[in-house]
């Protein structure tokens, strides 16, 4: 089996997907990467296949950063969704599933739905997906932190729609412009039914 281990993000995004590598090799898998181009020469360095997948990463924060608007969080998830569907595809090819990691893969379901192979959205931290034990983590220009006295609930239903409402129109592009319906539950899609 090929497996394609997609991620884009820190370190700590792609760490996680250099230990699985790491075992998938053991068994026997072949193994390719799609990452920001800041760790090609981690991924390299254990001998990997590396397709970078958007721009670097590092030194692109800064302490006083100022909280992006709406339209700011649109175009960037337009730009990143674009190059995720320009990217993704290609480093799949050959391969038998794509392991989407983190929380970022917009394209991944679509890209192996497309091609007719599997996909596993490999979730690092169970705070991200959705229960009624826990308020979502907050997304960024998402609003205030949660309080009590909030419902968990209307919480996550919030949740969802910021995910509609930022990566919605990016990606039904791509999946309108392939010939396949468009996604009502942006958040659902990515996290699959078995994340």
């Amino acid at each position: 089996m090929r497996v394609l281990l997609s991620t884009i993000g820190s370190r700590g995004d792609v760490q996680p997907l250099v230990a699985l590598a790491l075992a998938l090799r053991e068994s026997g898998q072949g193994v390719r990467f799609c990452a920001p181009p800041d760790f090609r020469g981690l991924v390299e360095g254990f001998g990997f296949e590396f397709v970078a997948l958007g721009p670097e990463l590092r030194g692109t924060a800064s302490a006083g950063a100022v909280r992006p608007t709406v339209e700011q969080l649109r175009m960037l998830a337009k730009m990143s969704v674009d190059t995720q569907f320009a990217t993704v595809p290609r480093a799949a090819e050959g391969c038998d599933v794509i392991v989407a990691g983190g929380y970022l893969q917009i394209a991944a379901p679509t890209v192996a739905e497309l091609m007719g192979i599997a996909v596993v959205q490999a979730t690092y931290c169970p705070i991200v997906l959705p229960s009624r034990h826990h308020a979502p983590p907050p997304l960024p220009g998402g609003g205030d932190a949660p309080s009590e006295e909030d419902d968990i609930a209307d919480l996550w239903a919030r949740d969802a729609r910021r995910w509609n409402e930022t990566w919605a129109e990016a990606l039904n592009a791509h999946r309108v412009s392939a010939g396949l319906a468009p996604v009502d539950d942006v958040r659902g899609h990515i996290l699959t039914e078995r994340p």
